[in-house]
């Protein structure tokens, strides 16, 4: 009890709390500007966090890091361009809300996805970080390269109707992928090395200039193509009706449950990435399909169904309370985020691992109350902004276009830094995929299957390459492990799952049409 009042005692400072509102704040800010991710806002945070006392620099970049998940939803939301890669699945639904005027709607349903996955996950570090973390030591490359193969199926559900077509970009993300160097030998896999030795290309195509193309350029050109055909409507900025009742989210209990066990054991699996826990959790919202609206048949996820936007919050901030728990009780960062909060701690020197939680049980306590207040600022905070937010969408058309553009190239060029050679490639190649993804969407391909290539590729080669040096070419090695095992037989049944619900759709349309000619 003495360890849990002073871990008070440290975060009840005036002071602090006034950090931790800052901290929720600048990460929002941070979160909504796409390009600019937590890790980013942390890293920029730090010289200033290591001059204050160890719990309140901690407490501040923890709230950076809170702020800057949920900021990352409002772009997805209102633009249909997400502030990090960990924002595509509120995409699918929550822009669909916005062009149907319910965007704040969907902001609020994001906000609450936060706030259960915060807490939820706050709740399983406080209580099971030792079991969990060591359950997590027995990933090694052959159960995290099944991991990744079952985030690839993930291809075939997204894409609907339209699975020869998502295949074929889940494919050209890969390809996407393999570009660059070879990442265990160093050699380049282009035919010609002298072509790319010494450009950015050796270092292959970064994630976050290719997701501001795909999204943000693309979705920026195929509007403009919109307006100059007559054919675009802007979106309509309403807020009568359109906050949703308590009973709706009461309704969805299980789906967020469902989405917070995935996001914490997703996020405690150090190098997974919230990506495959966003997507995992949007897949099983759309086998659920929970009624989220009042009266009638639910919508079906992916034409703006309030499900589609709650269940993919809930899991990526379920992760951010998975990612701290190997971060605080083995050491090892569960993400790039969490590898920042480590460095703050043995720089302010306070060693991560078994022994935190014996010798600075008080610092483990404010760390646990840091997250819990800064998740209450982040709702208190995202729902007063819900009366502003929408207003960018009030701005006239020839502007709001040219301006999500530069802005586009701005947070493509910021992730190097003052490497500008690597900047201005990287704006080059937010540009050309910009490019490609525009005239995809007029085609009606899918574009997150391409960005779920490209994230989960590297992935799975590189773990399944180390897995078959550790197993010396044994390729039993996969149905020797029960977890890597029970993953491949996941990814089958998520693809036979696709396959059939393809097909019956597929059925259900010929039997429609063939109704109608009689």
């Amino acid at each position: 009890m003495t360890e849990f009042l002073s871990g008070v005692a440290l975060i009840g400072d005036p002071v602090t709390i006034l950090w931790i509102m800052f901290g929720v704040c600048f990460g929002i800010v941070l979160g909504a500007i796409p390009g600019l991710t937590a890790t980013m806002g942390i890293a920029l945070m730090l010289p200033l966090a290591i001059q204050l006392e160890t719990a309140t620099g901690m407490a501040m970049l923890l709230s950076v890091y809170s702020g800057a998940i949920i900021g990352a939803s409002v772009p997805a939301i209102l633009l249909g361009i997400p502030g990090n890669p960990n924002a595509i699945a509120t995409i699918y639904d929550g822009y669909p809300l916005t062009q149907q005027g319910r965007s704040a709607e969907a902001l609020i349903g994001a906000t609450v996805g936060s706030f259960v996955g915060g807490i939820g996950s706050l709740i399983l570090l406080a209580l099971f970080a030792p079991l969990i973390a060591r359950f997590t030591l027995r990933f090694g490359p052959a159960e995290r390269a099944a991991l990744a193969l079952v985030g690839l199926t993930i291809i075939a559900s997204i894409s609907g109707r339209r699975l020869a077509k998502g295949i074929l970009m889940g494919a050209f993300g890969l390809a996407l992928a393999f570009l660059g160097p070879d990442r265990i030998t160093q050699t380049m896999r282009l035919p010609l090395p002298s072509v790319t030795m010494g450009t950015p290309l050796a270092n292959g195509i970064q994630l976050v200039p290719a997701l501001i193309g795909l999204f943000g350029i693309s979705q920026a050109l195929y509007d403009i193509s919109r307006v100059k055909s007559g054919t675009f409507t802007p979106p309509q900025v309403s807020f009568r009706g359109s906050i949703p009742k308590p009973r709706i989210f009461v309704r969805m209990w299980r789906m967020m449950v469902e989405s917070l066990g995935i996001g914490t054991f997703i996020g405690a699996i150090p190098g997974a990435g919230a990506s495959i826990a966003v997507f995992l959790s949007y897949q099983r919202a759309q086998r659920r399909r929970a009624p989220a609206v009042e009266g009638g048949e639910a919508p079906q996820l992916g034409s703006g169904a309030l499900e589609g936007v709650v269940a993919p919050e809930v899991a990526n901030n379920a992760c951010k309370g998975g990612a701290l728990i190997p971060a605080l009780s083995l050491g090892i960062p569960g993400d790039a985020a969490t590898a920042v909060l480590l460095g703050a701690l043995l720089i302010q020197g306070v060693v991560p691992g078994p022994t935190l939680f014996i010798d600075e049980l008080p610092l483990v306590y404010a760390i646990l109350g840091s997250l819990l207040l800064a998740n209450v600022f982040m709702v208190i905070f995202q729902l007063a902004g819900i009366s502003v937010f929408p207003k960018v969408l009030t701005t006239p058309v020839p502007i709001l276009l040219p301006l999500i553009l530069v802005f586009s190239l701005l947070g493509s060029y910021a992730v190097e830094g003052r490497a500008i050679m690597a900047a201005s490639f990287n704006m080059g190649v937010a540009l050309v995929l910009g490019i490609i993804g525009y005239f995809l969407k007029k085609n009606d391909y899918p574009i997150a299957p391409i960005v779920l290539g490209l994230i989960l590729g590297d992935m799975l080669e590189q773990n399944f390459r180390r897995a078959m040096r550790l197993a010396r070419g044994d390729y039993t090695v996969f149905l020797r492990s029960p977890i890597a095992l029970a993953f491949l037989v996941l990814a089958v049944v998520s693809v036979a799952y696709a396959l059939w619900s393809s097909r019956r759709h597929s059925d259900d349309s010929d039997t429609t049409h063939g109704e109608a000619d009689d």
